[in-house]
C-alpha cells in the first residue's frame, strides 16, 4: 500500500511541474493559460494529500521525511518558476503575473502542508516543574505498565490475528472443500442423467420395436385370417355349386333315364398328350413318338371361333372353353378311330377323343355346345349322340336356346352373313380348314390384342389373318 501512494506521489510531482512550465510556455506565446494554472494547482494540492496518506497508512514513515519530501518539492517548483521568469524578463516580458499566480499557489500548498502535516495532532501541555518525585515514580510506573499492557494486548492481537487467519484459511478450506463436493455431484447428477437419458431412449427403442413387431404380427395374423376367410369361401361356393350341380343331376335323372356315356375299352385306345385346342371340335395332340397329330372330332359340330370367312358364332368360345377344360382335368388321353378314311382332305385325323374314359363327344352334346353333324361313313356312335343331342335340345341348353340358330336341314348354324359350307364328297367336311391352302386376306388386325378378341389361341400361317409381324418367334403361329 504505501508503495503504491509513493509512486502516486511521485506522478504527481512530475505532472504538477510539468503543467506549471506548460502554463508558462503558453504565457509567453500569448495563449490561454487559466486552465493550465488550475490544473497544475489541483495536482500539487492533490501530491500534497497523497503525502499526508503516505504518513498514515505508512508506520515506518515519519512527519520529518514528509516535511522534507513537501520541501523537496516545493524547492524544485520554486526553482524551475524562477529560472522560467528570469528568462521571460530576459525577453523584456512582464513576470509579475507569473509570480502572482506562483505565490498565490505556493501559499496555498504550504497552509495546506502545516494544516494536516506540520501542525502536531496532539499539544503537548507544559509540565509542572514542581512536581515530586512520586509522580514521576508513578508516571514511570504507569508507563511501564501502559507499555507492558501494550505488549500484551499487542501479543493478544497477534494471536487473534493468527487465529483469525486460521479460521480464515479453515474457511476458505471448507469453501474449496464445498465447492469441490458440489462439483462432484454436479458431475455425478450429470452422469446420473445423461445415463437416464440414455435408459430412456434404450426403453422407447425396444417399445417402438416391439409395437412394430406387434404390428407386423397382428397384420399377418389378418392376413392369414383373410386368407383362410376366402379359403373357406371359396370351398363352400364350390360344395354349394357341387350339390347344386349333383341336385339338378338327380333331378334330371329322376325325370328321365340318362343316356349312358360310351366307355371306352382299351383295345383300339392310342393314348396321347395335349398340346393345343383350337376350337370346340379341332385339336392338335402329341402321340408316343413325339409327333404333332390335328384331330377332327368325328360327329360333332361346334360354333365357329377361328374360321377365316365367319365371325366368332355364338356359344363358339364356350365350346373351346369347355373342351379345354376337360382335356386339362384329364390324367391321360386317348384317341379312338371309325371304319372307313383315318384322315380328311386336310391331312386332321378322324377320331374319337377321349379324357381318361370319358367321351368328350358326348359332354360337349349333353351341355348345347356342340350338334350331331358331319355323318358320313363313321358312324359307330351315331346313335349315343343322337340321344346326347336330344338332351339338350329338350332342355333348350346352349345352342339350343337360340330360336333358329341350329341349322337342322343342313350342317352349320344361322350365323350373321354365314359363307356356304362346301359340299361334302367322299370326304368328311370340317367347320375349320386349319390346313387348307392360303387364302386371300380378309381380315386385318392391327396387334394381337386385337386379333385375340376374335381368336383367342391365334391363327396359323395358312390363315386369313395371319400377318408375319405378328410371328415373332417364326413357327407359322401368330399370336399365339
Amino acid at each position: 500500500m504505501g508503495t503504491f501512494v509513493g509512486l502516486l506521489i511521485f506522478l504527481g510531482v512530475v505532472a504538477t511541474i510539468g503543467l506549471f512550465v506548460l502554463g508558462l510556455i503558453r504565457e509567453n506565446k500569448g495563449q490561454a493559460y487559466h486552465s493550465t494554472w488550475k490544473a497544475a494547482l489541483y495536482s500539487f494540492v492533490a501530491t500534497c494529500l497523497l503525502v499526508v496518506l503516505l504518513g498514515i497508512v505508512s508506520s515506518g514513515f515519519a512527519l520529518v521525511d514528509m516535511a522534507l519530501m513537501l520541501w523537496i518539492f516545493v524547492s524544485i517548483a520554486m526553482f524551475v518558476f524562477i529560472a522560467l521568469a528570469l528568462r521571460s524578463k530576459s525577453k523584456n516580458q512582464n513576470p509579475r503575473r507569473h509570480f502572482r499566480r506562483a505565490g498565490i499557489a505556493f501559499v496555498t500548498g504550504l497552509a495546506l502542508f502545516f494544516m494536516f502535516v506540520a501542525v502536531p495532532s496532539e499539544v503537548e501541555e507544559p509540565v509542572d516543574q514542581t512536581a515530586s518525585a512520586d509522580e514521576d515514580a508513578e508516571e514511570v510506573t504507569e508507563e511501564a505498565t501502559e507499555e507492558k499492557k501494550t505488549e500484551e494486548e499487542s501479543k493478544e492481537d497477534s494471536e487473534e490475528e493468527e487465529a483469525a487467519a486460521e479460521a480464515e484459511k479453515e474457511k476458505e478450506d471448507s469453501i474449496e472443500a464445498e465447492k469441490e463436493a458440489s462439483i462432484e455431484a454436479a458431475e455425478k447428477e450429470k452422469e446420473e442423467s445423461i445415463e437416464a437419458e440414455r435408459e430412456k431412449e434404450e426403453s422407447i427403442e425396444e417399445a417402438s420395436i416391439e409395437a412394430e413387431k406387434e404390428k407386423e404380427e397382428s397384420i399377418e395374423a389378418e392376413k392369414e385370417a383373410s386368407i383362410e376367410a376366402k379359403e373357406e369361401s371359396i370351398e363352400k361356393a364350390e360344395a354349394e355349386k357341387e350339390k347344386s350341380i349333383e341336385e339338378a343331376e338327380a333331378k334330371a335323372e329322376a325325370e328321365e333315364e340318362p343316356v349312358e356315356e360310351p366307355v371306352a375299352s382299351k383295345e383300339g385306345l392310342i393314348p396321347v398328350s395335349l398340346y393345343r385346342v383350337v376350337d370346340g371340335d379341332t385339336v392338335n395332340v402329341i402321340d408316343d413318338s413325339g409327333q404333332e397329330l390335328k384331330l377332327r372330332l368325328l360327329l360333332i359340330d361346334t360354333p365357329e371361333t377361328v374360321h377365316p370367312n365367319k365371325p366368332v358364332e355364338p356359344y363358339g368360345k364356350e365350346a373351346s372353353a369347355r373342351l379345354t377344360e376337360l382335356l386339362n382335368a384329364a390324367d391321360q388321353l386317348y384317341i379312338e378311330y371309325d371304319s372307313g378314311d383315318k384322315t380328311d382332305h386336310y391331312d386332321r385325323h378322324l377320331v374319337y377323343l377321349y379324357a381318361d374314359d370319358v367321351s368328350v363327344h358326348e359332354v360337349l352334346l349333353k351341355e348345347g355346345l356342340a350338334r350331331v353333324g358331319y355323318i358320313y361313313e363313321q358312324q359307330r356312335y351315331l346313335s349315343e349322340f343322337r340321344a346326347a343331342e336330344q338332351y339338350a335340345k329338350d332342355r333348350g341348353l346352349g345352342i339350343w336356346s337360340i330360336p333358329g340358330y341350329v341349322n337342322e336341314g343342313e350342317e352349320g348354324f344361322n350365323s350373321e352373313e354365314p359363307e356356304p359350307e362346301p359340299e361334302p364328297t367322299s370326304e368328311p367336311a370340317t367347320s375349320e380348314p386349319a390346313t387348307s391352302e392360303p387364302q386371300e386376306t380378309t381380315e386385318y388386325f392391327q396387334n394381337c390384342t386385337e386379333l385375340k378378341k376374335v381368336y383367342p389361341d391365334g391363327v396359323a400361317s395358312d390363315h386369313a389373318a395371319y400377318q408375319s409381324k405378328m410371328d415373332r418367334d417364326k413357327d407359322n403361329w401368330a399370336c399365339e
